[in-house]
Protein backbone atom coordinates (compact mmCIF):
# COMPACT_ATOMS: atom_id res chain seq x y z
CA UNK A 1 0.00 0.00 0.00
CA UNK A 2 2.87 2.00 -0.36
CA UNK A 3 1.72 3.63 -3.66
CA UNK A 4 -1.95 3.53 -3.73
CA UNK A 5 -3.57 5.55 -6.08
CA UNK A 6 -7.31 6.41 -4.91
CA UNK A 7 -8.60 6.51 -8.16
CA UNK A 8 -7.73 3.18 -8.86
CA UNK A 9 -9.27 1.63 -5.54
CA UNK A 10 -12.41 2.79 -6.85
CA UNK A 11 -12.05 1.87 -10.26
CA UNK A 12 -12.20 5.63 -11.84
CA UNK A 13 -9.61 8.05 -13.01
CA UNK A 14 -8.83 11.88 -12.51
CA UNK A 15 -11.50 12.86 -14.90
CA UNK A 16 -14.54 11.08 -13.75
CA UNK A 17 -17.55 12.98 -12.84
CA UNK A 18 -18.49 12.95 -9.04
CA UNK A 19 -21.81 10.77 -10.38
CA UNK A 20 -19.06 8.60 -11.28
CA UNK A 21 -17.24 8.18 -8.54
CA UNK A 22 -20.29 7.84 -6.51
CA UNK A 23 -21.69 4.68 -8.63
CA UNK A 24 -18.55 2.88 -8.42
CA UNK A 25 -18.38 3.44 -4.52
CA UNK A 26 -21.97 2.27 -4.03
CA UNK A 27 -21.27 -0.81 -6.08
CA UNK A 28 -17.92 -1.77 -4.25
CA UNK A 29 -18.79 -1.20 -1.30
CA UNK A 30 -22.07 -3.51 -1.69
CA UNK A 31 -19.66 -6.44 -2.68
CA UNK A 32 -16.94 -5.73 0.07
CA UNK A 33 -19.34 -4.75 3.38
CA UNK A 34 -18.16 -6.78 6.00
CA UNK A 35 -21.33 -8.39 6.61
CA UNK A 36 -21.17 -9.64 3.00
CA UNK A 37 -18.32 -10.50 3.04
CA UNK A 38 -16.31 -10.40 6.49
CA UNK A 39 -13.06 -11.41 5.06
CA UNK A 40 -12.67 -8.13 2.92
CA UNK A 41 -12.34 -5.85 6.01
CA UNK A 42 -9.43 -4.04 5.23
CA UNK A 43 -10.25 -3.44 1.21
CA UNK A 44 -13.51 -2.21 2.36
CA UNK A 45 -11.90 0.93 4.42
CA UNK A 46 -9.75 1.40 1.12
CA UNK A 47 -13.04 1.93 -0.60
CA UNK A 48 -14.41 4.10 2.47
CA UNK A 49 -11.34 5.96 2.86
CA UNK A 50 -10.74 6.36 -0.95
CA UNK A 51 -14.49 8.16 -1.77
CA UNK A 52 -14.38 10.04 1.82
CA UNK A 53 -11.93 12.04 -0.29
CA UNK A 54 -12.80 11.80 -3.29
CA UNK A 55 -16.24 12.65 -3.03
CA UNK A 56 -15.38 15.67 -1.29
CA UNK A 57 -14.57 19.18 -3.68
CA UNK A 58 -11.82 20.85 -1.58
CA UNK A 59 -10.16 17.11 -0.55
CA UNK A 60 -10.51 15.59 -4.21
CA UNK A 61 -8.54 19.22 -5.05
CA UNK A 62 -5.82 19.05 -2.49
CA UNK A 63 -4.99 15.74 -3.58
CA UNK A 64 -4.83 16.23 -7.22
CA UNK A 65 -2.67 18.93 -6.64
CA UNK A 66 -0.22 17.78 -3.74
CA UNK A 67 -1.40 13.72 -3.43
CA UNK A 68 -1.54 12.13 0.15
CA UNK A 69 0.93 14.63 1.14
CA UNK A 70 -1.14 17.57 0.99
CA UNK A 71 -4.01 15.51 3.15
CA UNK A 72 -1.23 14.07 5.58
CA UNK A 73 0.06 18.02 6.48
CA UNK A 74 -2.93 17.70 9.31
CA UNK A 75 -2.18 14.42 10.21
CA UNK A 76 0.49 14.72 12.58
CA UNK A 77 3.29 15.38 10.33
CA UNK A 78 4.09 11.76 8.71
CA UNK A 79 7.01 11.47 6.81
CA UNK A 80 5.73 9.66 3.76
CA UNK A 81 2.75 7.65 1.57
CA UNK A 82 3.58 4.55 3.42
CA UNK A 83 3.66 5.92 6.90
CA UNK A 84 0.85 7.48 6.72
CA UNK A 85 -1.41 4.34 5.42
CA UNK A 86 0.43 2.16 8.00
CA UNK A 87 -1.04 4.63 10.83
CA UNK A 88 -4.52 4.71 8.51
CA UNK A 89 -4.45 0.72 8.15
CA UNK A 90 -1.78 -0.94 10.66
CA UNK A 91 -3.55 -4.30 10.17
CA UNK A 92 -3.34 -4.88 6.92
CA UNK A 93 0.01 -6.38 6.55
CA UNK A 94 -0.70 -9.08 9.47
CA UNK A 95 1.69 -6.79 11.96
CA UNK A 96 0.67 -7.07 15.85
CA UNK A 97 1.52 -3.43 16.89
CA UNK A 98 -0.02 -4.71 20.34
CA UNK A 99 -2.18 -2.38 22.57
CA UNK A 100 0.71 -0.31 24.30
CA UNK A 101 0.53 2.24 27.12
CA UNK A 102 -2.11 4.38 25.84
CA UNK A 103 -4.39 1.52 24.64
CA UNK A 104 -3.73 -0.01 27.62
CA UNK A 105 -5.20 3.00 29.66
CA UNK A 106 -7.78 3.45 27.73
CA UNK A 107 -9.27 0.12 27.92
CA UNK A 108 -8.64 0.36 31.76
CA UNK A 109 -10.53 3.78 31.59
CA UNK A 110 -13.26 2.07 29.58
CA UNK A 111 -13.89 -0.63 32.13
CA UNK A 112 -14.53 2.10 35.17
CA UNK A 113 -17.89 1.80 37.10
CA UNK A 114 -18.75 5.31 37.93
CA UNK A 115 -21.91 4.81 40.69
CA UNK A 116 -23.68 7.67 42.82
CA UNK A 117 -23.75 7.30 46.49
CA UNK A 118 -26.51 9.78 48.59
CA UNK A 119 -24.71 11.06 51.91
CA UNK A 120 -26.85 13.15 54.29
CA UNK A 121 -25.44 16.27 56.23
CA UNK A 122 -24.89 14.36 59.54
CA UNK A 123 -22.89 11.69 57.69
CA UNK A 124 -20.35 14.36 56.10
CA UNK A 125 -20.61 16.49 59.16
CA UNK A 126 -19.81 13.71 61.62
CA UNK A 127 -17.83 11.46 59.61
CA UNK A 128 -16.47 8.39 60.89
CA UNK A 129 -19.44 6.23 59.02
CA UNK A 130 -19.68 3.93 56.07
CA UNK A 131 -22.03 3.29 53.59
CA UNK A 132 -22.68 0.01 51.62
CA UNK A 133 -22.99 0.86 48.04
CA UNK A 134 -24.28 -1.95 45.67
CA UNK A 135 -23.42 -1.67 41.71
CA UNK A 136 -22.64 -4.06 38.71
CA UNK A 137 -19.69 -5.14 37.09
CA UNK A 138 -18.52 -7.60 34.25
CA UNK A 139 -16.38 -10.54 35.41
CA UNK A 140 -14.94 -13.57 33.73
CA UNK A 141 -16.75 -16.45 33.12
CA UNK A 142 -16.45 -18.86 35.51
CA UNK A 143 -17.58 -21.51 33.30
CA UNK A 144 -15.27 -21.29 30.72
CA UNK A 145 -12.75 -19.37 32.30
CA UNK A 146 -13.18 -16.07 30.48
CA UNK A 147 -12.41 -18.12 26.73
CA UNK A 148 -15.80 -17.93 25.94
CA UNK A 149 -15.43 -21.34 24.59
CA UNK A 150 -13.42 -24.58 24.84
CA UNK A 151 -9.74 -23.13 23.96
CA UNK A 152 -9.28 -25.98 21.28
CA UNK A 153 -11.48 -24.56 19.09
CA UNK A 154 -10.07 -21.02 19.10
CA UNK A 155 -9.15 -19.28 16.21
CA UNK A 156 -7.72 -15.75 15.05
CA UNK A 157 -10.41 -13.13 14.36
CA UNK A 158 -10.55 -12.26 10.65
CA UNK A 159 -11.33 -9.11 10.87
CA UNK A 160 -8.60 -7.49 12.66
CA UNK A 161 -6.28 -10.54 11.78
CA UNK A 162 -5.88 -11.32 15.50
CA UNK A 163 -4.53 -7.69 16.40
CA UNK A 164 -7.79 -7.07 18.43
CA UNK A 165 -7.52 -3.53 17.00
CA UNK A 166 -9.44 -2.12 13.86
CA UNK A 167 -8.49 1.35 12.48
CA UNK A 168 -10.94 4.09 11.91
CA UNK A 169 -10.72 7.69 10.79
CA UNK A 170 -12.51 11.48 10.94
CA UNK A 171 -12.22 13.99 9.17
CA UNK A 172 -11.69 17.89 10.00
CA UNK A 173 -11.90 19.82 7.13
CA UNK A 174 -9.65 18.75 4.55
CA UNK A 175 -7.43 16.89 7.13
CA UNK A 176 -7.44 13.36 8.69
CA UNK A 177 -7.85 12.49 12.26
CA UNK A 178 -6.93 8.51 12.46
CA UNK A 179 -7.50 6.83 15.64
CA UNK A 180 -7.78 2.87 16.72
CA UNK A 181 -10.67 0.89 18.30
CA UNK A 182 -11.38 -2.54 20.51
CA UNK A 183 -12.06 -4.43 17.38
CA UNK A 184 -16.09 -5.36 17.43
CA UNK A 185 -15.84 -8.84 16.60
CA UNK A 186 -13.52 -10.18 18.79
CA UNK A 187 -13.99 -7.19 21.19
CA UNK A 188 -10.61 -6.67 21.53
CA UNK A 189 -9.10 -10.33 21.73
CA UNK A 190 -7.54 -11.23 18.85
CA UNK A 191 -9.69 -14.43 19.06
CA UNK A 192 -13.32 -15.98 17.92
CA UNK A 193 -14.97 -19.13 19.05
CA UNK A 194 -17.12 -20.79 16.47
CA UNK A 195 -20.75 -19.85 16.73
CA UNK A 196 -21.20 -23.87 17.36
CA UNK A 197 -18.89 -23.89 20.49
CA UNK A 198 -19.27 -20.77 22.18
CA UNK A 199 -19.75 -21.08 26.04
CA UNK A 200 -23.87 -20.79 26.88
CA UNK A 201 -23.26 -19.43 30.09
CA UNK A 202 -21.32 -15.77 28.50
CA UNK A 203 -22.84 -16.57 24.83
CA UNK A 204 -18.86 -16.56 23.77
CA UNK A 205 -18.21 -13.03 25.30
CA UNK A 206 -16.37 -14.68 28.32
CA UNK A 207 -17.63 -11.97 30.03
CA UNK A 208 -21.17 -12.50 32.53
CA UNK A 209 -22.30 -9.57 34.70
CA UNK A 210 -22.80 -9.70 39.02
CA UNK A 211 -23.94 -7.87 41.49
CA UNK A 212 -20.89 -6.21 44.08
CA UNK A 213 -21.36 -4.72 47.27
CA UNK A 214 -18.80 -2.27 48.84
CA UNK A 215 -18.40 -0.13 52.11
CA UNK A 216 -17.56 3.26 51.33
CA UNK A 217 -16.07 5.22 54.43
CA UNK A 218 -17.21 8.62 54.40
CA UNK A 219 -15.08 11.49 55.32
CA UNK A 220 -15.57 14.06 57.65
CA UNK A 221 -15.74 17.37 55.71
CA UNK A 222 -15.92 15.71 52.67
CA UNK A 223 -17.36 17.76 49.51
CA UNK A 224 -19.86 17.26 48.18
CA UNK A 225 -19.49 15.22 44.75
CA UNK A 226 -16.51 14.26 46.22
CA UNK A 227 -15.39 11.62 44.13
CA UNK A 228 -14.01 8.20 46.16
CA UNK A 229 -11.49 5.55 44.24
CA UNK A 230 -11.26 2.12 44.85
CA UNK A 231 -9.06 0.56 42.58
CA UNK A 232 -9.43 -2.57 40.20
CA UNK A 233 -13.06 -2.59 41.71
CA UNK A 234 -14.79 -1.71 38.06
CA UNK A 235 -15.06 -3.98 35.20
CA UNK A 236 -12.89 -6.54 33.78
CA UNK A 237 -12.17 -5.96 30.10
CA UNK A 238 -11.74 -9.06 27.94
CA UNK A 239 -8.17 -7.88 27.38
CA UNK A 240 -6.02 -5.81 30.13
CA UNK A 241 -6.38 -5.20 33.64
CA UNK A 242 -10.11 -4.68 35.99
CA UNK A 243 -10.74 -1.22 35.75
CA UNK A 244 -11.21 0.70 39.02
CA UNK A 245 -14.93 2.20 40.84
CA UNK A 246 -15.97 5.47 41.70
CA UNK A 247 -18.23 6.59 43.79
CA UNK A 248 -19.32 9.85 44.10
CA UNK A 249 -20.88 11.32 46.89
CA UNK A 250 -23.78 13.37 46.11
CA UNK A 251 -25.06 15.24 49.15
CA UNK A 252 -28.81 15.28 49.60
CA UNK A 253 -30.73 18.33 50.70
CA UNK A 254 -31.17 19.05 54.13
CA UNK A 255 -34.49 20.59 56.34
CA UNK A 256 -32.47 23.30 58.63
CA UNK A 257 -29.19 24.04 56.74
CA UNK A 258 -27.58 25.12 53.53
CA UNK A 259 -24.23 24.23 53.03
CA UNK A 260 -21.46 26.62 51.15
CA UNK A 261 -18.48 24.79 50.85
CA UNK A 262 -17.30 24.74 54.89
CA UNK A 263 -19.84 26.92 56.14
CA UNK A 264 -23.71 26.58 57.14
CA UNK A 265 -26.39 28.98 56.22
CA UNK A 266 -29.73 28.54 58.84
CA UNK A 267 -32.69 28.24 56.89
CA UNK A 268 -35.91 30.61 56.41
CA UNK A 269 -35.59 32.40 59.94
CA UNK A 270 -39.03 34.80 60.33
CA UNK A 271 -38.81 36.94 63.40
CA UNK A 272 -41.34 39.90 64.36
CA UNK A 273 -40.77 43.34 64.73
CA UNK A 274 -41.12 42.71 68.34
CA UNK A 275 -38.31 40.45 68.01
CA UNK A 276 -35.95 42.56 66.39
CA UNK A 277 -36.99 45.60 68.35
CA UNK A 278 -36.84 43.64 71.52
CA UNK A 279 -34.59 40.82 71.70
CA UNK A 280 -34.95 37.45 70.17
CA UNK A 281 -34.04 34.12 71.15
CA UNK A 282 -34.07 30.76 68.59
CA UNK A 283 -32.93 27.54 69.52
CA UNK A 284 -32.21 24.59 67.02
CA UNK A 285 -30.30 21.13 66.87
CA UNK A 286 -26.92 21.25 65.14
CA UNK A 287 -25.90 18.29 62.91
CA UNK A 288 -23.98 16.61 65.80
CA UNK A 289 -27.11 16.61 68.21
CA UNK A 290 -26.10 19.67 70.08
CA UNK A 291 -28.66 22.19 71.05
CA UNK A 292 -28.09 25.41 69.92
CA UNK A 293 -29.65 29.00 71.08
CA UNK A 294 -28.96 31.92 68.98
CA UNK A 295 -29.70 34.98 71.26
CA UNK A 296 -30.08 38.55 70.72
CA UNK A 297 -29.99 41.36 73.33
CA UNK A 298 -33.20 43.83 73.24
CA UNK A 299 -32.14 47.09 71.46
CA UNK A 300 -29.48 45.51 69.00
CA UNK A 301 -31.84 45.76 66.34
CA UNK A 302 -31.90 43.06 63.61
CA UNK A 303 -32.89 44.23 60.37
CA UNK A 304 -34.57 43.10 57.37
CA UNK A 305 -32.00 40.66 55.49
CA UNK A 306 -29.76 41.09 57.61
CA UNK A 307 -26.65 38.37 58.32
CA UNK A 308 -25.20 37.27 61.11
CA UNK A 309 -22.31 34.62 61.91
CA UNK A 310 -21.33 32.38 64.32
CA UNK A 311 -18.07 31.66 64.85
CA UNK A 312 -16.75 28.22 64.07
CA UNK A 313 -20.10 26.57 64.22
CA UNK A 314 -20.09 25.17 60.93
CA UNK A 315 -18.40 22.44 58.67
CA UNK A 316 -15.25 20.50 60.02
CA UNK A 317 -12.83 21.31 57.61
CA UNK A 318 -11.85 18.06 55.42
CA UNK A 319 -8.11 17.94 56.10
CA UNK A 320 -8.07 19.53 59.43
CA UNK A 321 -11.54 18.11 61.16
CA UNK A 322 -10.64 20.02 64.04
CA UNK A 323 -11.10 23.63 62.25
CA UNK A 324 -14.70 24.55 61.41
CA UNK A 325 -16.10 27.24 58.81
CA UNK A 326 -19.10 29.32 59.96
CA UNK A 327 -22.51 29.55 60.61
CA UNK A 328 -24.86 32.23 59.25
CA UNK A 329 -28.16 33.34 59.71
CA UNK A 330 -29.94 35.58 57.37
CA UNK A 331 -33.31 36.65 59.31
CA UNK A 332 -36.35 37.90 57.15
CA UNK A 333 -38.49 40.15 59.06
CA UNK A 334 -42.14 39.85 59.25
CA UNK A 335 -44.23 42.92 59.61
CA UNK A 336 -47.84 42.99 61.52
CA UNK A 337 -51.28 42.50 59.07
CA UNK A 338 -53.19 45.98 59.24
CA UNK A 339 -55.28 47.33 62.00
CA UNK A 340 -52.91 45.54 64.87
CA UNK A 341 -53.55 47.94 66.91
CA UNK A 342 -55.68 50.89 67.93
CA UNK A 343 -55.28 54.76 66.98
CA UNK A 344 -54.54 55.11 70.84
CA UNK A 345 -51.82 52.59 70.50
CA UNK A 346 -50.57 53.80 67.10
CA UNK A 347 -50.21 57.28 69.27
CA UNK A 348 -48.28 55.36 71.96
CA UNK A 349 -46.20 53.50 69.86
CA UNK A 350 -45.12 56.56 67.97
CA UNK A 351 -43.92 58.39 71.45
CA UNK A 352 -41.18 55.35 71.79
CA UNK A 353 -40.32 54.68 67.98
CA UNK A 354 -37.50 57.38 66.41
CA UNK A 355 -39.67 60.48 65.25
CA UNK A 356 -40.71 60.91 61.54
CA UNK A 357 -38.97 63.53 59.22
CA UNK A 358 -41.02 66.87 59.63
CA UNK A 359 -42.88 67.24 57.18
CA UNK A 360 -45.44 70.02 55.20
CA UNK A 361 -47.69 69.31 51.93
CA UNK A 362 -47.30 72.12 49.09
CA UNK A 363 -50.28 73.88 48.66
CA UNK A 364 -50.59 73.00 45.18
CA UNK A 365 -50.38 68.84 45.63
CA UNK A 366 -52.89 67.08 44.95
CA UNK A 367 -53.52 64.00 47.61
CA UNK A 368 -54.37 60.45 45.74
CA UNK A 369 -54.89 57.24 47.47
CA UNK A 370 -52.48 54.68 47.06
CA UNK A 371 -53.56 50.86 46.68
CA UNK A 372 -52.54 47.47 47.09
CA UNK A 373 -51.31 45.97 43.59
CA UNK A 374 -53.40 42.64 42.93
CA UNK A 375 -51.93 39.83 41.66
CA UNK A 376 -51.46 39.71 37.76
CA UNK A 377 -54.84 38.39 36.28
CA UNK A 378 -56.90 39.16 39.24
CA UNK A 379 -59.10 41.57 40.87
CA UNK A 380 -59.36 44.91 38.53
CA UNK A 381 -58.20 45.06 35.19
CA UNK A 382 -54.75 46.33 34.70
CA UNK A 383 -55.84 49.97 33.06
CA UNK A 384 -57.79 51.15 36.00
CA UNK A 385 -54.94 51.73 38.16
CA UNK A 386 -51.76 51.43 35.86
CA UNK A 387 -51.48 47.27 36.13
CA UNK A 388 -50.16 45.15 33.60
CA UNK A 389 -51.40 44.79 29.87
CA UNK A 390 -52.05 41.56 28.75
CA UNK A 391 -50.89 41.95 25.63
CA UNK A 392 -47.11 42.61 27.00
CA UNK A 393 -44.66 40.14 25.60
CA UNK A 394 -42.64 39.59 28.84
CA UNK A 395 -45.83 40.06 31.07
CA UNK A 396 -43.97 42.44 33.23
CA UNK A 397 -45.44 46.08 34.52
CA UNK A 398 -45.18 49.25 32.18
CA UNK A 399 -44.05 51.41 34.80
CA UNK A 400 -44.21 54.41 32.22
CA UNK A 401 -47.75 53.96 31.61
CA UNK A 402 -49.09 54.09 35.44
CA UNK A 403 -51.59 57.65 35.72
CA UNK A 404 -52.67 58.41 38.93
CA UNK A 405 -56.55 58.39 39.53
CA UNK A 406 -57.83 61.51 41.13
CA UNK A 407 -61.31 61.89 42.58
Amino acid sequence: MEHVELYEILGVDKNSTDAEIKKNYRKLAKEFHPDKNPEAGDKFKEISFAYEILSDPEKRKIYDRLGLKGLQEGSDGFGDASEFFSHWFPFSGGHNHGGGGAANSRARQAAQVVVKLEVTLEEVYNGNVSKPVEYKRTSYCAACDGEGGPKMTVEQCKACNGTGRTANYSFMGAFVNAFESSCPSCYGRGTTIPEGFRCITCSGSGLVEEEVKHEVPIEKGAPNMLKVLFHSAGNQPLVGERGDLIVVLVQAEHPIFIRRQNDLFLRDIHINITQALCGYVHCFQHLDGRTLCITNKPGDVIKHSELRVVTGEGMPMRNNPFERGDLFVEFNIDFPDDNFATLEQMHLLETLLPPRQPFTMPEDAEEVVMMDVPPYGEGVPGGAHGGMDEDDDDGQPHFESVQCQTG
